[in-house]
């Protein structure tokens, strides 16, 4: 196993009911922690950059990855998830049709807040859940 080393952590719950989980098992070269809530919830924290062709360079960015006893959450669930994990700014972005998980996406830089991915501007929207969940699939143009 890789041990990720970064100056940048994830981010941690606050509030009651959450107990860290080990993620050993998940071999990643960023630092990654796993974090379930008494509601059912389970949370992925991770700091990851995202360097793909044609996508800024960001820098670090928080990802939040939840699910509801393994299944994917509401958007109420995500957002009590975002909240304990003071990340209310970031921005949803999905490209797992019919995901188990909601992904969520916040650069480190503050000053780059609020930033939102090209992807949605480029790749169609799937709509899944009466429209409470969206996911973007590859553009033809690439």
């Amino acid at each position: 196993m890789i041990d990720a080393i970064s100056l940048v952590q994830p981010k941690q719950p606050k509030g009651t009911g959450w107990a860290q989980e080990d993620v050993r098992m998940l071999q990643t070269l960023y630092p990654i922690q796993g974090w379930s809530h008494v509601s059912g919830i389970y949370c992925l924290s991770a700091v990851e950059v995202a360097d793909e062709e044609g996508r800024p360079k960001l820098g670090p960015e928080y990802h939040l990855s939840i699910s509801m006893h393994g299944n994917r959450c509401t958007s109420a669930e995500a957002a009590f998830a975002l909240h304990a994990f003071d990340l209310e700014d970031a921005k949803e972005d999905n490209h797992v049709p019919s995901g188990k998980v909601r992904n969520f996406w916040r650069p480190v830089a503050d000053n780059l807040s609020g930033h939102e991915c090209p992807c949605k501007d480029e790749e169609p929207a799937m709509i899944e859940d009466k429209g409470d969940y969206v996911w973007r699939g590859v553009s033809h143009g690439k």
